[in-house]
């Protein structure tokens, strides 16, 4: 399972610094101006949205066609409701050097259908991203804020990666409350279920219409990636934990083979399905 960044600081750094822009259009060369002005219409798809979808989608300050791209998303801040309220923006720089990430109000964005393209666009400019504070995407990398540094510059101690074993003492694991995980923290963190057992990984996010994350998707069965099955985890009840090294875990009390006979996650037919589709922690 690939992942991608890491992501996000305190929402209270973000409320006091007023870290969101609103405004005017930037210029940029690199993409030609239309000779004329048509509407965008919003973008029409399945209800709700995969995050791996979002991540890394090119953000435009308008829709209008001589619209510029101000940058690219690269996590989504999720607050203690379960509801993603920021995306995190990479503005700036060149090729990846230079670039800052800048955390903008998710309930300010929108999808609209443009040259028969889906774009994300954020009303603010370059400009405005680019003046205002840089985003700590260290804040919630749990493996960065836990793990020791070795002393004397000597090269770190191998350990071994118990995530896939259930030879785990929980009594050292700490609790993440939601509004502490990026969603890219999400993907690639290890399920557990009945009797300890490792049952699969979370492979995606599902937001819902109104941005709220509505299921994690978990990765069941397969081998190397192949024959594996998607199934929809409810986030209600879902209890997300840290060791020291800053290994991520997620309990359920679902058996593989429960997940294994649930029906299978299909983004085109979800919200009509949802209660097929959806399993939850009973208890």
């Amino acid at each position: 399972m690939l992942r991608k960044l890491l992501a996000t600081t305190a929402i209270a750094t973000l409320l006091t610094a007023g870290v969101w822009a609103t405004g005017a259009t930037a210029e940029d060369a690199t993409k030609p101006a239309a000779a004329t002005t048509t509407t965008a219409a919003p973008a029409t798809t399945a209800e709700g949205s995969l995050v791996t979808k979002i991540i890394g989608a090119d953000v435009y300050d308008s829709a209008a066609d001589d619209a510029a791209k101000i940058g690219d998303v690269k996590d989504i801040v999720i607050s203690n409701d379960g509801k993603a309220k920021y995306i995190v923006i990479g503005v700036g720089g060149f090729l990846g050097i230079g670039e800052k990430n800048v955390a903008y109000d998710f309930s300010k964005a929108e999808w609209v259908e443009k040259k028969g393209e889906r774009w994300l666009v954020a009303k603010t400019s370059k400009e405005d991203l680019t003046a205002q504070p840089d985003f700590d995407l260290k804040a919630y990398d749990t493996t960065a804020s836990n793990a020791a540094a070795p002393a004397n510059n000597e090269p770190a101690a191998t350990t071994t990666d118990n995530t896939a074993t259930a030879a785990i003492d929980k009594a050292s694991l700490t609790e993440l409350p939601v509004d502490k995980i990026s969603t890219n923290d999400f993907v690639g963190t290890t399920v557990y279920g009945a009797d300890d057992a490792k049952v699969g990984e979370i492979g995606d996010v599902v937001l819902s219409t109104d941005k709220k994350v509505d299921a994690v998707i978990v990765d069941v069965g397969g081998f190397l990636g192949m024959g594996e099955k998607q199934v929809a985890v409810g986030l209600e009840k879902l209890k997300f934990m840290a060791d020291k090294d800053g290994n991520r875990y997620l309990y359920t009390n679902f058996t593989k083979a429960q997940l294994e006979a649930q029906t299978a996650y299909d983004k085109g037919t979800y919200a009509q399905n949802r209660d097929k589709q959806r399993i939850v922690i009973s208890q």
